[in-house]
């Protein structure tokens, strides 16, 4: 089966703070990518539209719709936010207004969750297949544990809402001078693609290499508890993963996570485990998820979904 990625023929994907969106996100699958401008070409047999659009991709995408089914590929839309059915974005809110659509469906990233869920559980003729991050083996860096600093490293956005155990981890660093010694904090870099002045440049690559400096990950799937970008993004690093396995791994690769407490003493004697110990987590962890999310698997899944779901 023929799949071609197709993007926003105008958003910054070059400011993007992490390789999920856009070209990058479909590289690992060594698929093609186009512009959505290009959507008409009619020469692949699965189309599958990343979720980052503006105006003028919504009109391209509109004209290409109004053919009948029969002329165009079937259309995934990609979906990577269980928050975003409530955006009032009108060009986010075009994916979802296109639900039930012939020939249209859509592609989660995440386990759906959340609004997420209650839309997709509302859907009648379109259908949601699973595509999560592929693993690039290539951005593996191999750093020694043993050479490593023995620390936390922690990172992201600081949303009670959004992201609770990660707050409540950074008010504990905040009230306990002790645990400033155990973690690592990296601030949020913005978000330079919406226009804002980034707060620093560790990102893509750089994010990894800085990650690789330290033994330990925390790691959080935020409210919905969803397998976002950072649990590939350690095993490329190397880490000990810390904190609570996203659901869709708590079976498989989710045994190289200590019981998460929320209590700091626990954190810090996972930091002082034995260094053989340490290792053979962060080796298995990364085995495990090279194997879970291997490109060509993610793939061969995809296309069995994608091909039981039928005309239409």
């Amino acid at each position: 089966m023929r799949i071609v990625y197709f993007h926003s023929d105008t958003h910054a994907y070059d400011k993007a703070i992490y390789p999920g969106v856009g070209p990058a996100f479909a590289r690992p699958f060594s698929w093609e990518s186009r512009p959505i401008s290009r959507i008409s070409k009619g020469d692949c047999d699965c189309a599958i539209v990343d979720n980052r659009l503006e105006p003028g991709d919504i009109e391209q995408l509109t004209r290409h719709l109004a053919l009948p089914p029969s002329r165009r590929p079937p259309l995934f839309f990609r979906v990577s936010d269980p928050d975003m059915p409530a955006t009032t974005n009108p060009c986010t809110r075009f994916i979802f207004d296109c639900a039930d659509h012939p020939g249209v469906h859509y592609a989660t990233t995440y386990d759906p969750e959340g609004p997420v869920l209650a839309f997709m559980r509302l859907l009648r003729v379109s259908r949601v297949v699973r595509l999560p991050y592929a693993y690039d083996s290539s951005r593996e860096i191999d750093i020694p544990l043993a050479g490593r600093r023995r620390r936390i490293f922690l990172s992201g956005s600081n949303s009670r809402t959004l992201y609770p155990l990660r707050y409540a981890l950074r008010r504990s660093r905040s009230r306990l001078p002790w645990l400033r010694l155990v973690i690592v904090d990296l601030n949020h870099p913005g978000y330079p693609e919406d226009g804002q002045p980034p707060r620093h440049g560790i990102t893509h690559a750089r994010f990894v290499n800085f990650a690789a400096q330290f033994t330990h990950f925390f790691l959080c799937g935020a409210r919905y508890n969803v397998e976002l970008m950072k649990y590939v993004e350690c095993a490329y690093a190397g880490c000990v993963p810390v904190g609570v396995p996203a659901t869709s791994l708590s079976a498989t690769a989710g045994q190289y996570f200590r019981p998460y407490t929320a209590r700091g003493f626990d954190l810090l004697r996972d930091v002082c485990q034995a260094m053989p110990t340490l290792e053979e987590r962060a080796a298995g962890y990364r085995a495990a998820m090279r194997e879970l999310r291997a490109p060509a698997r993610i793939v061969r899944d995809l296309v069995a979904e994608i091909r039981s779901i039928g005309p239409g």
